[in-house]
């Protein structure tokens, strides 16, 4: 697990911010995929999908959860 997922997840679960993790396996290259691109258009991890709303850049993400 990247360090940038892991601070997400540690958030989540610290704070009680209840999720369904889904793993992406960076080795086999599943973030480029097209399916990966419809949420993060960087394809980069982590990303969140919460309804509508998809988030993704670590920073953004723990702003965003924290409220």
């Amino acid at each position: 697990m990247s360090q940038p997922s892991r601070a997400v997840l540690i958030f989540c679960k610290v704070n009680g911010i209840e999720f369904d993790e889904i793993r992406v396996e960076i080795s086999k290259r599943q973030q480029l995929s097209p399916e990966f691109a419809a949420i993060n258009p960087f394809k980069k991890l982590p990303a969140i999908v919460d309804g509508r709303f998809k988030l993704f850049e670590r920073y953004f993400l723990l702003i965003s959860i924290s409220f």
